[in-house]
């Protein structure tokens, strides 16, 4: 018999002992798994519990007739009760009537507490700019409160800032967003920051 022939012959029954021995490893395997009764055991793989990421923050300056003047870091979506808050609250004297505490705060934000007649400088929260509405920063139903906006243009204030914010409110007329006449009504609400 020529020699390629027996060594064919040899490896054949070698190859059929290691797959019955992987086989046998198998079963082994599936018989330990299993406890005493014949049920499954669970395994239970020890996983780290996800770890949470920072909450993003803002930054604002807290000024006039608060208790502790300064820069303060707030969690975004702080109102401006917050931030006096965090400058350890009003003082006696302050005019807290002179803007709304339940506003929204944004990052870089000045907030001045004034007393009594007292002006509230211009870019402070409260002071006339302030009141305004930004058009680069304005959620859409913030837009819907103006006058002849409503969710159909406010959507498409939102998408025309998207590719290009707003540098002057005239914008608004010259993308083609509002009539002359709604223009008019609202330019003396918003502004562009």
């Amino acid at each position: 018999m020529p020699r390629g022939v027996q060594r064919a012959g040899v490896r054949r029954p070698v190859l059929i002992l290691v797959a019955i021995a992987a086989v046998a490893v198998v079963a082994l395997v599936l018989v330990r798994s299993h406890g005493d009764d014949g049920r499954a055991v669970a395994v239970v793989e020890d996983t780290p519990a996800p770890t949470r990421s920072a909450e993003p923050s803002i930054v604002v300056d807290v000024a006039g007739a608060v208790l502790h003047p300064g820069v303060y870091r707030l969690p975004a979506g702080s109102r401006i009760v917050d931030a006096l808050t965090a400058a350890g609250g009003a003082t006696d004297g302050a005019d807290l009537g002179a803007f709304n505490k339940a506003a929204p705060v944004r990052d870089g934000q000045g907030i001045y507490v004034p007393r009594p007649g007292e002006t509230v400088p211009a870019g402070s929260a409260g002071s006339d700019a302030q009141l305004k509405i930004d058009l680069n920063h304005a959620t859409a139903s913030e837009l819907e409160a103006l006058p002849g906006i409503g969710p159909t243009i406010a959507a498409r204030i939102v998408r025309s800032r998207g590719s290009h914010p707003f540098t002057r409110i005239e914008e608004l007329q010259t993308r083609g967003l509002v009539s002359t006449r709604v223009f008019a009504d609202l330019k003396e609400m918003v502004t562009t920051r």
